[in-house]
């Protein structure tokens, strides 16, 4: 006997699938609805932060600079980069041969590396008492470090994960770990005593025709841009420096340059309606955004525009020295125009009541409202006014601020 199959017709089928979607559609509004009732209560501690308007452009680096003449032959610097230097001081080193310069070279950090671990091996601590300032210094070594490693600086790069070795090897020994350092100085010792540096030496030396600070890095624009003019510098100029910058080549092949002037200049072009909040001859903070290091420099020239200008020259100061500023040629920079200091909450937590603008604090499980002014609006974020005389009842440092919260009221208690 053959069995038959039932079969749903097409207005069964048809049936089901609506009872299918209106079941998804009831349990999602359950959803909302349990979301809606069942909102956990979420506070964030009122801390103080600054924020800025900034100018986010290109800059063109100006230093009263020379780079070292006279370089017939093969050399390797004779002091490190940043150093000061004095006049008809040893800048470079001549050798006959690259092998002996190498040789040399190694030599030399041979020694270097002896005198570190021996010193290392001498002194618990060094200078640093404080945990918490090697933990920053390591933080800071290892975000220089990833920076570097991400524009493919390696040199720096290299720098920096020594830096955050050796502070690494500081905090053990501050939170007494024994770190024997015997093995790797007699190694070191080893190999000095197996080099034969006599055969190596340097023939000549390169001297300082001023003093300064000397760089090992060159890019052929030390001659071509005229410092003493910077600020009679007009646009057409600095657009044909900007363009011969573009097209320069770094080399630390050169012998060198001395930086015989503490002032240097930032020069860079910008839209009239974005200084206006600098003025000439203020200070401002720029921050050079592949190090993340905030400089203070003065306003030269450019910040006092005429009306009709859209474009302005800005030119800013600044004598702040290092190695790395040595070697700034062109650098993507923030100039901080104006600051804001605050409150930073989420936008969620403003609210209006009796047409003022405020938030809620949690006082001992009580909502308590809170005054306060918008001084800054972000991306879903506001800085709010804090310990303001003028304002009755607003918001104090290490206020309970209610970000999230089901139905809040002033007076409300939250169990």
């Amino acid at each position: 006997m053959v069995k038959r199959k039932n079969r749903l017709s097409a207005a069964a089928k048809q049936n089901i699938l609506i009872a299918v979607i209106l079941i998804v559609i009831a349990a999602v509004i359950i959803g909302e609805c349990v979301s809606v009732l069942n909102i956990r209560l979420q506070t964030q501690v009122a801390e103080a932060t600054t924020v800025y308007d900034t100018i986010e452009t290109r800059a063109l680096v100006i230093r009263d600079e020379k780079a070292v003449e006279g370089i017939n032959g093969i050399t390797i610097p004779a002091v490190a980069d940043g150093e000061k230097v004095n006049a008809g001081g040893e800048i470079a080193m001549f050798f006959p041969s690259a092998e002996n310069a190498e040789r040399y070279a190694n030599f030399c950090q041979l020694e270097e590396k002896h005198k570190y671990y021996t010193d290392m091996a001498n002194t618990a601590v060094g200078s640093v008492t404080d945990i918490e300032v090697l933990e920053s210094s390591i933080l800071s070594d290892v975000n220089a470090y990833i920076r570097a490693a991400g524009r493919k600086d390696l040199s720096k790069a290299n720098s920096c994960a020594l830096d955050a070795n050796d502070n690494f090897t500081r905090r053990e020994l501050l939170v007494g770990e024994t770190v024997d350092f015997s093995a790797v100085i007699s190694d070191i010792e080893n190999q000095i005593s197996a080099a034969d540096v006599s055969s190596c030496k340097p023939t000549g030396y390169v001297k300082a025709d001023k003093a300064g600070y000397y760089s090992a890095y060159t890019d052929g624009c030390e001659s071509i841009f005229d410092y003493s003019k910077v600020k009679d510098m007009n646009t057409e100029t600095f657009s044909e420096y900007l363009k011969t910058a573009v097209e320069a080549k770094g080399t630390v092949k050169n012998g060198g340059k001395i930086i015989s002037s503490f002032v240097w200049y930032l020069a860079c072009v910008v839209n009239a309606d974005e200084v206006d909040g600098l003025r000439d001859g203020y200070n401002t903070q720029v921050v050079i955004k592949s190090t993340d290091t905030v400089l203070k420099c003065t306003v030269v020239k450019g910040a006092d525009v005429a009306l009709s200008a859209d474009q302005t020259l800005l030119v800013l100061s600044c004598n702040e020295m290092d190695k790395d500023i040595l070697s700034m040629r062109l650098e993507e920079i923030e100039v901080r125009v104006k600051s804001y200091n605050g409150i930073k909450v989420d936008s969620r937590a403003v609210h209006d009541k009796d047409g003022e603008k405020g938030v809620y604090a949690l006082v001992s499980n009580i909502a308590k409202w809170r005054r306060a002014d918008i001084l800054y609006t972000g991306d879903g974020y506001v800085i709010l006014s804090y310990d303001d005389p003028d304002i009755k009842n607003g918001i104090k440092l290490y206020d309970k601020i209610i970000i999230r919260g089901r139905d809040v009221y002033d007076g409300k208690v939250f169990a």
